[in-house]
């Protein structure tokens, strides 16, 4: 395989990444013994109540645009720990418009999203990949994770149903109290789930935008990640030609395979 398609194999890093966390399902086991029950989770109502709202603010805009600085750390193979950096600007039109830049420390990229396809162009190697993708933003943004492991910047924000992919697998949240983000007041809240701790900003006015984010990777020696929301531009005119992809001069075309699917159990056999 080529070093091209690697590179483009790998996953666009974002908030949903690490955010959403797939409940388990145990399979049934027979026991004399009733099943125990899971204990409830530790929820504080106003924590949610405030994650909510923010959710709601968000899939209520027809369009808007946003602006981020991102830190994350990195394990090298000695054991030390660095952090990269790169700076996001992402901008949507619902139902079917979508467009994000990164530039940092180890990517130069950009996606396009038309409401037909999807382009992923990688500006530092000068070449991109086009894939076909449903008529509507979501859909689009599961197709490009579910089908080829590819992860739009801050796309767990931009899911109308971002509260449900937010809170799931939740074990406990509360309201840590307000806080100031870069002037703004905030509130600050923490969750907790099973392999990452969480904690998001939320601006205390009528317009509830996140200010700021911060997720810890308890699986990985606390490695973090952090977004800091520099600006938000809430009634945009973004006409369709931002979201149009145009090639480059020179900048070479290359197909991306489906990422495969895993391997159905083997069947035991009967005796």
């Amino acid at each position: 395989m080529s070093e091209k398609r690697r590179t483009l194999y790998r996953q666009w890093v974002s908030l949903g990444a690490v955010l959403v966390l797939s409940l388990c399902i145990m399979a049934p086991t027979w026991s004399a013994e009733p099943p125990k029950k899971a204990k409830a989770p530790d929820i504080e109502p106003k924590a949610m109540e405030a994650l909510k709202q923010m959710c709601d603010y968000l899939k209520n805009l027809q369009q808007f645009s946003v602006q981020a600085e991102i830190t994350e750390d990195v394990l090298l193979t000695s054991g030390q720990r660095i952090q990269y950096a790169r700076s996001v600007e992402a901008s949507v039109r619902r139902p079917d418009r979508f467009r994000a830049e990164s530039v940092g420390d180890t990517d130069n990229r950009q996606l396009f999203y038309d409401g037909k396809t999807i382009t992923l162009m990688d500006r530092s190697k000068n070449f991109y990949t086009t894939i076909a993708a449903p008529p509507e933003l979501d859909a689009a943004l599961e197709h490009g994770t579910q089908a080829f492991n590819l992860r739009a910047p801050l796309a767990d924000l931009i899911y109308t149903k971002a509260y449900e992919n937010l809170t799931a697998g939740v074990l406990s949240c509360f309201y840590v109290g307000l806080s100031q983000v870069q002037g703004v007041p905030c509130h600050h809240l923490a969750f907790k789930q099973k392999d990452i701790d969480w904690q998001i900003w939320i601006e205390n006015s009528p317009t509830p935008a996140p200010r700021k984010f911060l997720i810890t990777d308890k699986t990985a020696q606390g490695l973090q990640f952090t977004a800091v929301f520099t600006k938000w531009n809430t009634a945009p005119q973004l006409e369709d030609g931002l979201f149009t992809f145009v090639a480059p001069e020179k900048a070479e075309k290359i197909d991306i395979l489906p990422a495969a699917a895993p391997a159905s159990p083997k069947k035991k056999q009967q005796r």
